[in-house]
């Protein structure tokens, strides 16, 4: 049985500790899947059940490393416990990913669901919602305290459309995506996308013992994360199997992530073949599986690759062509999507340091550093669109202000950088996708709450990101996760909260965002030049949410679209 103190790390609500604890005094819930039978937590507070940390696949490790995810292959009698996250998958930042451990054996789901679900419209199985955690593929984990679910499940039920909300662990970087000739031909390529595919046919299998439907779960994902459920809608070139039936992308299309391939990967790949002594070894990708994860552990660092570390490859199988390919061939799931993205997304992956204070600055940044290989005469387009005017520049609505201390030309770089990997990817999903699904597209516009570290507005109770950033990358997660630690203490914030969880809710019930007293989000093709909500706060600034044509730098991002196929260093 956990402890009381490793359950309040579990769950994050050291602040609410005594509120939370006073009613768990009940029997732990059981459930019983094809493989045996977990015990989970009940929380009293909630009237949920949550099962953590539970396997869908077998231990990556060993003859199983660089491996495709391999089926559990055993059972047994008896209980075992899911009272605890389980274990990330290995990165580079064991001291805020690893707080419930870090190995291999790391391909675990988390499953929070309302209890007595017999109590809602009579036994009939409820919607699933998957999420699919973000960290550029290099990092990150299902246990970070922002990805609680249990305040989404609960304003759910709130709404009277109650879900199961369920979470998992993927393997990242090198683990999850390594490349190079030998993988190549050996059909284990893109294993961070084959795990999640592995967890989809874990629910499929196994959600009906949670209430589940195996044929209404939604897949849902923000930044990178946002990048795999592109990539899993356009997987196979549009095959789902049956494993999902929705989309939620938040800030990152399958365009956005970075597509290079043996050139690129292959001396990273000898490099740890040299540094794990398997030279000499006529099969070194064999031989990698015998080294000792403490040993490899090491080289495997994405921080010291370089560039942008590891990203899934085209590899002619789970991902058959480039994404701008498949989406515009129709070779995608004809799914309902719900999709957006930040005002001012470009903040977060602008160049850092005030390196950014010339136009030779901007133009060799540009040329050199995007990933786009773009030729010189293409950079100066560029420019032309996106002239050094800050009052256009990003973060928007800051008039003349440059925060020259970034750089005295840090607003226009971070509106290049934030249509060339959000919103001109975005702009060509929509529009495709719409051709197919019922297709929601937003654009999130209300600065986030901060807890005091480098907040540049304070008042008694709270703090705004700093106004340099904007509505910056990651804005929106607390807003929909719903957690008023991250939400923050405001009235008008709660009020966007409660607005985006149950729009969010409403589209995982039945593919539509809408609801009787939410604001109308028309379908993006009910406009003839798209149309998007933009989604706001009622009050601190902010004038409530309403629609807009998709039109706002649409000549920067029409161009910047026609590149997206060379992303590559």
């Amino acid at each position: 049985m956990m402890t009381m103190n490793a359950l309040a790390r579990a769950w994050r609500w050291k602040p609410y500790a005594a509120w939370f604890f006073a009613g768990l005094a009940v029997a732990d819930p059981l459930v019983t899947v094809l493989n045996g039978t977990y015990s989970g937590l009940h929380l009293a507070n909630f009237d949920q059940d949550v099962f953590l940390g539970i396997p869908f696949a077998q231990d990556t490790g060993g003859l199983n490393r660089f491996r495709i995810p391999q089926s559990l292959n055993t059972t047994w009698n008896g209980t075992r416990p899911a009272k605890q996250y389980g274990p990330s998958c290995p990165d580079h930042r064991p001291d805020s990913d690893g707080e419930f451990g870090m190995g291999e054996d790391c391909l675990s789901i988390n499953i929070v669901k309302p209890a007595g679900l017999e109590e809602y419209k009579d036994g009939e199985v409820l919607p699933v919602l998957l999420w699919i955690h973000g960290g550029s593929y290099q990092v990150g984990t299902a246990a970070l305290p922002n990805y609680n679910l249990t305040y989404l499940v609960q304003r759910s039920v709130e709404i009277g459309k109650p879900i199961i909300a369920a979470s998992i662990n993927y393997r990242k970087g090198g683990w999850g995506m390594m490349y190079s000739r030998e993988i190549q031909g050996s059909g284990n390529t893109n294993l961070a996308l084959r795990d999640m595919r592995k967890g989809l046919a874990w629910i499929s299998e196994n959600i009906g013992a949670f209430g589940g439907d195996k044929d209404a779960v939604t897949i849902w994902g923000e930044s990178a994360g946002s990048f795999a459920v592109g990539q899993l809608v356009m997987s196979y070139g549009g095959r789902t199997d049956n494993l999902f039936h929705r989309s939620i992308q938040e800030s990152g299309s399958a365009a956005t992530a970075w597509y290079n391939g043996s050139d690129w990967y292959q001396p990273i790949y000898d490099k740890i073949v040299s540094q794990t002594n398997c030279t000499d070894y006529p099969d070194t990708l064999e031989c990698l599986r015998t080294v000792p994860y403490s040993t490899i552990y090491p080289f495997m660092d994405s921080s010291k690759v370089g560039g942008p570390g590891f990203y899934p490859t085209v590899d002619g199988d789970i991902i058959p062509n480039y994404p701008t390919e498949l989406l515009h061939s129709g070779r995608f799931a004809h799914v309902p999507h719900l999709y957006g993205s930040n005002t001012d997304e470009g903040t977060d992956n602008a160049p850092p340091g005030g390196i950014i204070n010339t136009d030779q600055d901007l133009y060799d940044y540009v040329y050199g550093s995007t990933g786009y290989s773009f030729p010189s005469s293409v950079v100066r387009e560029i420019m032309a669109l996106y002239p050094d005017d800050p009052t256009v520049g990003i973060p928007a609505n800051t008039g003349t202000e440059r925060f020259a201390e970034q750089g005295y030309q840090y607003k226009r770089i971070a509106a290049i950088i934030g249509d060339a990997f959000y919103h001109a990817p975005r702009l060509d999903d929509a529009r495709w996708y719409s051709k197919f699904s019922p297709t929601y597209i937003y654009r999130f516009n209300t600065r986030p709450f901060v807890n005091g570290t480098n907040a540049t507005f304070t008042d008694t109770v709270g703090s705004l990101a700093p106004a340099y950033k904007g509505v910056q990358h990651f804005s929106e997660v607390a807003f929909v996760f719903s957690n008023p630690q991250y939400v923050g203490p405001w009235p008008e914030y709660q009020a966007l909260s409660k607005q985006m969880s149950a729009q969010w809710i409403n589209f995982v019930y039945g593919g539509n965002p809408n609801g009787d007293t939410l604001p109308r989000w028309p379908k993006y093709s009910e406009g003839k030049r798209g149309l998007n909500l933009v989604i706001q706060a009622q009050g601190r600034g902010y004038n409530g949410s309403f629609v807009e044509e998709d039109t706002w730098r649409l000549a920067g991002r029409e161009f910047l679209t026609k590149w997206a196929r060379r992303r590559h260093v």
